[in-house]
């Protein structure tokens, strides 16, 4: 019995580690996120992501008369954008565990935190959710273009014109979405962290009589 107290002692030690753990990177995490805020306000504004771009886009869709197999800078645009994405999605997973962490077990009375970290949680969420789908779209916009691609091989001359301004058309249409995705995700961030820095307290605190970690067994 003694073996068996000390083993779910153990266990209990090490995932409440853990826990604290999270909650230590979390602590971090929010004084570091003023800094990535400013880094991505910077890109909203940088020349890379400019509408005065659009002109560039077009000239890498179609190069020398040909249609390219890429579009360099648009992967370009993708490479400078994708460690942003990634980056937000991991920031908010690791803030959604910590807020959940954080939710006392359900109780009667002031129960108006609890409602303030719920809230939090699914922002947190639906602002990944769709950086998701922005990341995944960069995989659907190589597809659709390797799609107008074999239709240029196989018909030539015959639709010449329509399909060089089809792919050029697209590639610019792409640019425009992720250039708005940058303001976008400066957008998620910035609400992310204001909705989490209002209500810190509630979040740390739910309750009158709350510890900043829960944990039961």
């Amino acid at each position: 019995m003694e073996n068996g107290e000390n083993s779910h002692e153990e266990s209990r030690n090490f995932v409440l580690n853990h826990m604290t753990g999270v909650c230590e990177q979390a602590d971090i995490l929010l004084a570091r996120l003023p800094k990535r805020i400013s880094a991505l306000e910077s890109l909203t504004k940088s020349e890379q992501f400019s509408w005065k771009s659009i002109e560039r886009v077009r000239k890498c869709a179609v190069v020398n008369g040909s249609v390219a197999t890429t579009n360099s800078y648009l992967q370009e645009c993708f490479s400078t954008l994708k460690p942003f994405m990634r980056e937000f999605i991991d920031n908010s997973l690791l803030l959604r565990t910590w807020i959940t962490l954080l939710i006392p077990k359900t109780e009667d009375g002031d129960n108006l935190g609890v409602e303030v970290q719920y809230v939090t949680v699914n922002a947190c969420e639906d602002y990944s959710v769709d950086v998701k789908r922005l990341y995944h779209s960069i995989n659907h916009y190589y597809m659709r273009r390797a799609k107008l691609l074999s239709k240029y091989e196989k018909y030539g001359n015959k639709a010449h014109e329509c399909l060089h301004t089809s792919i050029a058309e697209y590639d610019e249409a792409t640019f425009i979405e992720f250039s708005l995705s940058i303001t976008h995700l400066y957008y998620y961030y910035l609400s992310m962290y204001d909705k989490i820095m209002k209500n810190i307290d509630k979040i740390k605190k739910p309750r009158n009589d709350s510890h900043e970690l829960y944990f039961t067994w």
